[in-house]
C-alpha cells in the first residue's frame, strides 16, 4: 500500500500544478475590487440615476444601462446587471434597448496609479465638469491591459466613467459625466 501511494503523488502534484491550485503556503489570489465598493457604486449610481430621472432634460425618460467593453469582461457588467435590477425593484422603468426616446447610461471601467493617500472612498461619485476629471491620467483601460490591471491592484484607484445621455433616436439632446470609485489606494482586500 506504501508504494502505491508513493506512485501517486508525483502525478496528483503534476496534476494540482497543471490545473493552477497554489502550492502550500501560497497566499490566494487577491481580488482586484471589494465587494464593499462594488455595493456602495450601485448604490450611489442607482441613487444618481433616479434623480436624473426626475429633472430636465432626462425627465420621465426610460433607462438603458449598457457597457462600452466590446469584450464584456472585467466589472462593468456586473455592475450593469446589478443597477438594472436596483432600478427595475426602485420602480424607474429600464429597457434592453434604447428605442425612440431614452437615459442611456454608459459604464467604462477605468484605473490608475495612485499614492495612498488620495482621500477617495469606494461609491463616492465625482461630478465632471466640461470633460476633464483632474485626477485621471491614463483613463481608458485597453482589451490587452484587463490582466496586467489585476496584478497591479494594490496601489490602484479603480472606478467606472458613466455617461448619461438623452437620446432621441440617433439624435442626443444631453450628455453629462460622473466618475463613481470602485476602491482606492490598496484594494487587495480578503475574499468574502
Amino acid at each position: 500500500m506504501a508504494r502505491n501511494s508513493r506512485a501517486w503523488r508525483t502525478p496528483i502534484a503534476i496534476a494540482a500544478l497543471v490545473a493552477g491550485c497554489a502550492a502550500p503556503g501560497e497566499a490566494p489570489e487577491r481580488p482586484a475590487h471589494s465587494v464593499d465598493g462594488v455595493r456602495k457604486v450601485v448604490d450611489s449610481l442607482g441613487t444618481e440615476i433616479r434623480k436624473r430621472t426626475e429633472d430636465d432634460p432626462y425627465r420621465k425618460l426610460p433607462v438603458v444601462v449598457r457597457t462600452t467593453t466590446a469584450a464584456n469582461t472585467g466589472i462593468e457588467p456586473m455592475i450593469a446587471e446589478l443597477l438594472r435590477t436596483r432600478l427595475v425593484d426602485a420602480g424607474v422603468t429600464v429597457e434592453a434597448a434604447c428605442t425612440p426616446r431614452c437615459m442611456e447610461v454608459s459604464l467604462q471601467e477605468f484605473a490608475i496609479d495612485t499614492p495612498r493617500t488620495t482621500g477617495l472612498t469606494p461609491g463616492q461619485i465625482l461630478f465632471v465638469g466640461g470633460g476633464s476629471i483632474p485626477f485621471v491620467g491614463g483613463l481608458i483601460r485597453t482589451f490587452g491591459e484587463q490582466q496586467r490591471e489585476q496584478e497591479r491592484a494594490a496601489n490602484r484607484t479603480t472606478g467606472v466613467f458613466v455617461t448619461f445621455a438623452a437620446r432621441e433616436g440617433n439624435r442626443y439632446t444631453a450628455r453629462s459625466h460622473v466618475v463613481a470609485i470602485i476602491s482606492a489606494g490598496d484594494v487587495a482586500l480578503e475574499r468574502q
